[in-house]
Formats: structure tokens, sequence, C-alpha cells
């Protein structure tokens, strides 16, 4: 009996644990060995000689925590063009990002945003201005 109360709250547990995040990315996805940047001119056109292969292991680990612990903004997206498109593997991303906000979109799935943590908007803010990709 007392197993079977064990096993309950690990259920429990995971299913609280896999609330918190978006579902944006899965598991594969979030270990990818590279992901490729580019900056956006506008939805669905990339400016040209703006791709990024980014292959530092921390800065995509960043990237993949940043897009997954997003938060679902519910009602349908109505957004500008964002600024930059973020590609892990076959899954895609167009990503909006300013000094202390952010928001993600999955390519596929134009109809819904994710706000970015505070924290994640921040980091990725730096990341890009080391990069020199904000205007």
């Amino acid at each position: 009996m007392r197993k079977l109360k064990v096993i309950v709250m690990l259920l429990v547990m995971g299913v609280i644990l896999s609330a918190c995040q978006s579902g944006l990315l899965n598991a594969e996805q979030q270990s990818a060995d590279k992901i490729v940047l580019h900056k956006m001119q506008s939805f669905g056109q990339v400016m040209e000689n703006s791709q990024l292969e980014v292959t530092d292991e921390q800065t995509i680990e960043l990237f993949a925590e940043a897009i997954s612990r997003a938060d679902k903004v519910s009602g349908i997206a109505d957004v500008a063009d964002p600024n930059f498109k973020v590609e892990f593997g076959e899954k895609e991303f167009y990503l909006w990002v300013g000094e202390d906000h952010g928001s993600v979109m999955d390519v596929a799935d134009t109809d819904t945003l994710y706000n970015l943590e505070e924290q994640h908007a921040e980091q990725l803010y730096s990341f890009f201005s080391s990069e020199n990709l904000i205007d």
C-alpha cells in the first residue's frame, strides 16, 4: 500500500512539472547540437546573409530553456513582425526580444503566442546584443 502512495505521488509530481513547460520543444530538440538563427525582415521572410549557427552548448541550453518555459498567452495572437527565427532541427520559432521582455511563436502555429520569462528575455537580449544582432 505504501508503494502505491509513493507511485501516485510521483505521477502527480510529474504531471505538475510537465504542466509548467509549454511543450514547444521535446527532449530530443532541447538537446540539439546546434541551432540556427536568422534576423527577420517580416513574417516568413528572413534577411539575406543573417544566418548564424550556434553550437555553444550553454547558449543552446539558454534558448531551449527560454522556449520550453514560456507561458502561453490566451486568445489569438496579433503581433508585429518578429525579430528572429530560431531553428531547432526541423522545429522553427519566431522570436521577439526586448531588454526585459520577449515572446515566442511556433512557426507551425501562428495563432498562439508564448511570453518568455523576464530573466530569459534579458539573457537572450544580452546574447543578441553581444552578437551585434540588435538594431
